[in-house]
């Protein structure tokens, strides 16, 4: 019985031996494995950063194409919007060059004295002989300038049977006062004034005629104080 324990025994003993042995080499084993998968799995990922560089610097390339593409596009456009302002300018200077301007007007009907007033009075000239292009307003006696350029104007005025005052007439260019024309009315006598001047004028520059205060002038059907002008040549 006892040598029969023993050799069990003895035999239990070289099976746990054996068992401890393979043990450690399945160990060894899976650490091998491990390192050889962590191994593999970073170039995976070295290889799948590179591709997505690689692909990156394609998108890079194409943007910068792109962008290259729109910076030609976009000159392209100025020289073409460059062109189109030029056709335009050529346009409004030939149309200012045939603007045609020219206007008369007198105080005309009823017949009588206007004036003296107490302050300087905007005069109106109602009766219109002639109104090309329109830019002269009959309601407020201002002529306005529908293009730049080189204008003549010229104003007269008459006087008949005044005892009392002066005849007189200013001139005005938007608020500048530019000329006086004056005389001596209070003789009674029938007199005339009249005087001319070129202007260079600007779009929308206006130009018309003031009654000084105490100063008076005369009209009738025959125009004898009145108000005119015309472009001479557009700039």
């Amino acid at each position: 019985m006892l040598r029969s324990a023993a050799a069990s025994l003895l035999l239990l003993t070289c099976l746990l031996q054996d068992s401890v042995g393979e043990t450690e080499d399945l160990s060894s084993s899976f650490i091998q494995l491990d390192i050889a998968g962590v191994l593999k799995s970073l170039k995976d990922l070295v290889n799948h950063q590179a591709a997505a560089i690689a692909e990156l610097k394609k998108e890079n390339a194409a943007l910068k194409k792109e962008v290259d593409n729109l910076k030609n596009e976009s000159a392209v456009q100025a020289s073409e919007l460059s062109s189109v302002k030029r056709e335009l300018e050529d346009v409004k200077n030939e149309s200012a060059g045939k603007q045609k301007v020219a206007f008369s007007a007198g105080l005309g009907l009823p017949a009588g004295q206007r004036g003296p007033f107490n302050v300087d009075t905007t005069l109106i000239y109602k009766q219109v002989l002639t109104n090309v292009g329109g830019a002269y307003n009959p309601y407020t006696g201002i002529f306005t300038a529908p293009v730049r350029g080189v204008y003549y104007i010229r104003f007269t005025s008459g006087i008949y049977g005044n005892k009392s005052n002066n005849i007189g007439l200013n001139l005005y260019k938007n608020e500048q006062h530019l000329m006086h024309l004056g005389e001596l009315g209070a003789d009674g006598a029938t007199k005339h004034i009249s005087s001319g001047v070129t202007l260079e004028l600007v779009a929308g520059d206006v130009v018309y005629t003031r009654l000084p205060a105490n100063y008076v002038v005369w009209d009738n059907s025959a125009l004898r104080t009145s108000f005119s002008g015309f472009l001479i040549f557009p700039m």
